[in-house]
């Protein structure tokens, strides 16, 4: 009898392990974009400084940044895809994901600040001064379409705003293109300003 009941008992705990796998399987297919998304941030975190990485690149290839604008922003979107990662206070910009090579587009008129490689993990990457407010596009494929001190004008096609293509450059995991604007001298949510 002993040896039955152990045994049940052992029968027990392999259905209780399979019951809190299947569970905690259920629950990363559910919210897998949300989990990558959690621990892609806390490497970032880790690996370069919550945030720190985004200031100093703009300090770096824009400046401090002037005071915010009177006005509100009313930027266009800078690429066509799915957006992969959001704002928040370790990554200060937004993700949207696509396929490599899709255009990316100057979200208004500005002058090109930087255009080229950068070493702090974007890639290749543009920064463009809108007078008011930056934008800054990582991520990109080398050919880049604009040069630095380029004035970037935003017409009615996408061709006459291409500044170029998303890439999987720097420190990426997919193609994709990293956005971010920056007000004054913040970096705000890019979400909170698109139309």
């Amino acid at each position: 009898m002993a040896r039955n009941e152990r045994g049940q008992g052992l029968v027990e705990y392999a259905l209780l392990l399979a019951l809190v796998a299947i569970v905690a399987i259920a629950a990363l297919l559910w919210f897998g974009r949300n989990v990558y998304t959690l621990f892609y941030g806390i490497t970032e975190a880790l690996q370069f400084g919550c945030g720190q990485v985004s200031n100093e690149t703009f300090r770096s290839y824009a400046g401090v940044g002037g005071p915010a604008p009177e006005g509100g922003l009313e930027p266009g979107w800078p690429a066509v895809g799915t957006i992969t990662q959001s704002y928040w206070f370790c990554h200060k910009g937004l993700d949207i994901a696509a396929d490599e090579g899709t255009p990316v587009q100057a979200v208004a008129a500005g002058q090109v600040e930087f255009a080229g490689w950068s070493d702090k993990g974007y890639g290749y990457m543009v920064v463009i001064d809108h007078g008011s407010y930056q934008t800054l596009y990582a991520h990109l494929q080398p050919s880049l379409v604009v040069t630095s001190s380029q004035v970037v004008l935003t017409g009615t096609t996408t061709l006459s705003r291409t500044i170029g293509s998303m890439g999987n450059t720097g420190f990426s995991t997919g193609p994709h293109l990293h956005f971010e604007i920056r007000v004054g001298s913040d970096l705000v949510d890019p979400a909170s300003y698109l139309r």
